[in-house]
């Protein structure tokens, strides 16, 4: 994976960017596999922090999952400053041991944090994060976490997600979509990995949609749950006030690329951009 020079090396300084990403149904026939996601994870996140942003992704410490991909990319590019929040849902939290919880802290050192969000939508200090009791609702608890995430960060970026077996009563990465929206704050989509990503994007987005797109895709985005949940999100976009205008030829490579480096690279201009725009006061 090579590194991404295309920005100068403040552009995102004082940006935090939230990072959705996850396997969907679609990826086989796309040609794609679960490692495709995990090379998107770590060439988004090393972009962001070379740019001087700070990566926050609401997920769990499961080994082997996205969350060790971005800390190891935040020991190899953060320059030694915090470029790494991890935030944990209270169903994520209440698996592990106090021992666990306080060794994760640690490990992440000077360049990440970690955070504890109740499902009443309270952070947690990590010394009390099992203290008492809470409903095991992990739908709850996980639209907590997301709600908390979206008022803290600027932007967000959506890859893959579920649209079947997810936990609530929508797909989490159609609501963090709303989420994101209704939060005032940037909403980018890649929706080359299929899922709810792309789902996402067929509905803000249709004009990027043709010509390359398989039948019937992404899987599952008819189904009436997951239509509910793009309704609302489609209600959500179409009232919110947004700033600058988006480079198209960027926003259509975002949408429909399969290739990490294109879609880190769409990410950190257009992300760029915005946060250019916000400073000169020309949203």
């Amino acid at each position: 994976m090579s590194e991404p020079t295309l920005i100068s090396r403040d552009a995102l300084s004082g940006q935090k960017v939230a990072l959705s990403v996850s396997e969907s149904a679609d990826l086989s026939r796309l040609g794609l596999t679960e490692q495709h996601c995990r090379l998107v994870v770590a060439e988004v996140g090393r972009a962001i922090m070379l740019a001087g942003g700070t990566v926050v992704y609401g997920g769990h410490l499961n080994p082997g999952g996205y969350t060790e991909i971005l800390i190891e990319e935040a020991q190899r590019f953060s320059s030694g400053r915090s470029a790494l929040e991890i935030t944990l849902a209270e169903s994520e939290y209440r698996k592990l041991t106090a021992d666990e919880l306080i060794a994760a802290d640690r490990n992440l050192g000077d360049v990440g944090r970690l955070t504890l969000v109740s499902e009443s939508l309270k952070t947690v200090p990590i010394a009390r994060a099992l203290d008492g009791s809470w409903s095991h609702d992990a739908g709850n608890a996980l639209t907590a976490m997301r709600e908390y995430v979206a008022s803290l960060t600027t932007a967000r970026l959506i890859v893959g997600g579920r649209l079947a077996g997810y936990v609530g009563a929508e797909p989490g990465v159609i609501e963090e979509a709303r989420l994101t929206i209704q939060s005032g704050r940037l909403m980018l989509v890649a929706g080359g990995y299929g899922g709810a990503a792309a789902a996402v994007a067929q509905r803000l987005y249709p004009q990027f949609f043709d010509g390359w797109a398989p039948g019937a895709y992404p899987a599952h985005a008819l189904d009436a749950q997951v239509a509910v949940a793009l309704d609302t999100l489609q209600d959500a976009y179409a009232s919110a006030a947004f700033g600058p205008r988006l480079d198209e030829e960027l926003s259509r490579l975002l949408t429909i690329s399969h290739r990490p480096a294109d879609i880190a690279r769409a990410t950190v201009r257009l992300l760029s951009a915005a946060a250019a725009n916000s400073a000169d006061g020309s949203m």
